[in-house]
């Protein structure tokens, strides 16, 4: 009896399927994560969904939370996170409980802890782990991805070394970091908008150093010896020409002339002079007559 079409080709397609599951190096599919939990950061107060910007500076390490909250009753023992370095971020600090590789979207560090996060409890990364490149630009800033799976779904794998494989570019070392250990502390962040265990926290670049409290008024700034209404508009506004003199503050407006001290200083003198000649004067007119 002769084999139907459609037999033939249901077959062939059987046939390319048990060869590929079976080959070594066919990528298994990932597995789901038993453990419900979603990967979370800041949220701007009173906006719904709306995620805090941190400001990083070049050179500097950057501190943005990276927390995790369960969102099942049952504990959550043992913890994986992924943090991804993407532009002008670089990890300058290798954890002895991190695998650093490289993935398609740049540096990447899978980290392992042993904690066990509480039903519907939060936690999140003590330690920073990236630092802003010194010659970084703002076209290479853009966020920190970084996602949070139980310890269980990486067993599932056959352990993290195993599941890092699977991420990691074709050729890309993986090393294992030796400066001590990334830590974890008790920390509930808000839910966010997409209700995953994948996030990203979100960053600006600013130049110049952090801001810094604006100092107290000092005694020579004090409302009793403030100075002059031009000396103020020179003062906050650029330096140019004609903000360093000849504009409104050295005439209209009611405000003293720049010249005031000198005009101040003839007037004396003349009515010095005045003194002098009426009193001479009046010394003539007392002498008696020849």
């Amino acid at each position: 009896m002769a084999t139907r079409p459609h037999h033939r080709l249901a077959l062939a397609v059987t046939t390319a399927l048990v060869v590929l599951t079976a080959a070594p190096g066919a990528a298994a599919a990932a597995p789901p994560d038993p453990a419900l939990l979603e990967a979370v950061t800041e949220l701007v107060e009173d906006e719904l969904y709306s995620k805090v910007v941190y400001d990083v500076h070049r050179g500097e390490e950057v501190v943005a939370p990276l927390g995790v909250i369960s969102v099942q009753k049952a504990p959550v023992r043992g913890l994986v996170a992924q943090v991804q370095a993407r532009g002008d971020l670089e990890f300058t600090h290798r954890y002895s409980n991190c695998w650093y590789t490289t993935g398609k979207d740049g540096p990447m560090a899978w980290c392992e802890f042993d904690a066990t996060l509480p039903g519907h409890g939060g936690l999140t990364l003590a330690t920073t782990m990236l630092t802003v490149k010194r010659d970084a630009v703002p076209e290479q800033i853009f966020a920190i991805p970084f996602r949070w799976q139980s310890k269980s779904w990486a067993d599932s794998r056959g352990g993290l070394r195993k599941t890092i494989d699977f991420f990691k570019s074709p050729g890309a070392a993986v090393t294992r970091g030796t400066e001590g250990k990334v830590g974890l502390q008790n920390r509930r962040l808000p839910m966010a908008d997409v209700r995953a265990n994948g996030n990203n926290a979100r960053l600006r670049l600013v130049d110049g150093p952090p801001p810094s409290p604006s100092p107290s008024p000092s005694p020579s700034t004090s409302p009793s010896s403030s100075p002059s209404p031009s000396a103020t508009a020179s003062a906050s506004s650029s330096p140019t020409p004609a903000g360093e003199g000849g504009g409104e503050g050295s005439g209209g407006g009611g405000g003293l002339p720049v010249t005031g001290g000198s005009a101040a200083a003839a007037s004396v003198g003349l009515a010095l002079l005045l003194v002098g000649v009426a009193a001479l004067l009046a010394g003539r007119r007392r002498r008696p007559l020849p």
